[in-house]
C-alpha cells in the first residue's frame, strides 16, 4: 500500500511540474519574466500558489526547470538531426544548419531567454542550470567535430575552442534577431560560422603540417 501511494505521488509529480512549467513559460512571454509572479503563475495552472512552491520549493528553481527542459528540447532536437544523417561531412553542414533554423529556437520566447540570463546574475540555482546547460551543449559539438573526418587533426582544446564559437555566434545571432532583425539574416550566419570554422581548421592543421 505504502509502495502505491509512493508511486501515485511520483506520478502526479510527473504530471504536475510540466503543467507548471507550462504556465510559467507562457506567463513569462505574455508578461515578462518579472510579471511571471508566483501568484500569475499559479492562476494560469490552475491552482494555490502553495502547490507550486511544493513541486519546486522556489520561483528560481522553477526558472532553473524551464531552462533545462528548453536547452534539453533544443539538444534532443540536434541529436535527432546527428542521428538521420549517416555521411560525416553532410552532417556537420546540417547540424550547423539545424542551430539557426525556426526549429531549434522557439523565436516567440527569445526575450524569456534573455530575462533568465538576467536572472542568472543574482540566482546561484539559476546561473548553475546555465553552466551544466552550456558545458553540456559544448560537449555535443565537440562530438560532432571528433566525428567529421576534416576536423580529426584538431586537438580537444581547438575542438573546445571551436565550440564555444558555435555557442556564441548562434546565441549572438538571434540576440540581434531580437533586437534588430532587420540586420540580421541566421541563414547567412550559418554559411559564415561553417566558413569560419573551415578557414580555422585549414589553417590550423597546415601549420600544424609545415612545422
Amino acid at each position: 500500500m505504502q509502495e502505491k501511494r509512493k508511486r501515485g505521488r511520483k506520478n502526479l509529480a510527473e504530471e504536475r511540474r510540466p503543467q507548471i512549467l507550462d504556465a510559467l513559460y507562457k506567463c513569462a512571454v505574455d508578461k515578462g519574466l518579472e510579471g511571471a509572479s508566483l501568484r500569475v503563475v499559479a492562476e494560469e495552472a490552475g491552482c494555490p500558489a502553495s502547490v507550486l512552491l511544493h513541486y519546486f520549493k522556489s520561483r528560481d528553481n522553477m526558472i532553473s526547470a524551464l531552462v533545462k527542459r528548453r536547452t534539453n528540447e533544443i539538444l534532443d532536437g540536434l541529436r535527432a538531426e546527428i542521428e538521420t544523417d549517416q555521411n560525416p561531412e553532410g552532417r556537420f553542414e546540417d547540424i550547423i544548419d539545424f542551430c539557426f533554423s525556426p526549429k531549434a529556437q522557439r523565436l516567440e520566447g527569445k526575450s524569456l531567454f534573455y530575462d533568465c540570463c538576467s536572472n542568472a546574475h543574482r540566482s546561484t540555482s539559476i546561473r548553475d542550470t546555465f553552466r551544466k546547460q552550456v558545458r553540456q551543449q559544448r560537449r555535443e559539438f565537440v562530438d560532432l567535430l571528433s566525428t567529421t573526418p576534416r576536423f580529426s587533426g584538431l586537438t580537444a582544446a581547438e575542438k573546445k575552442h571551436l565550440a564555444n564559437v558555435v555557442i556564441a555566434l548562434v546565441e549572438g545571432t538571434f540576440y540581434i534577431l531580437d533586437m534588430d532583425g532587420g540586420n540580421v539574416s541566421p541563414p547567412k550566419m550559418s554559411r559564415l560560422l561553417k566558413r569560419f570554422i573551415d578557414l580555422y581548421a585549414e589553417d590550423t592543421l597546415r601549420n600544424k603540417y609545415h612545422r
